[in-house]
């Protein structure tokens, strides 16, 4: 589910970017992360462990 046209809709409306964001449970980092599109440091350490995962069960089998 896709959040931030909700938040940012919010936003325009002049509330609280933070209360919105502690109300729906999502971190304030998060949001503003996807927003610009640049995926974060964990983002990047998982998918290169998810291609290693790949790797090394693909070799088992």
């Amino acid at each position: 589910m896709n959040i931030d046209p909700f938040i940012e809709a919010e936003k325009q409306a002049g509330h609280s970017i933070k209360r919105v964001c502690e109300l729906l449970k999502v971190s304030r980092a998060a949001f503003y992360c996807h927003r610009t599109g640049v995926p974060g440091a964990r983002a990047l350490r998982d998918a290169e462990l998810s291609g290693r995962i790949s790797e090394a069960f693909s070799s088992c089998v």
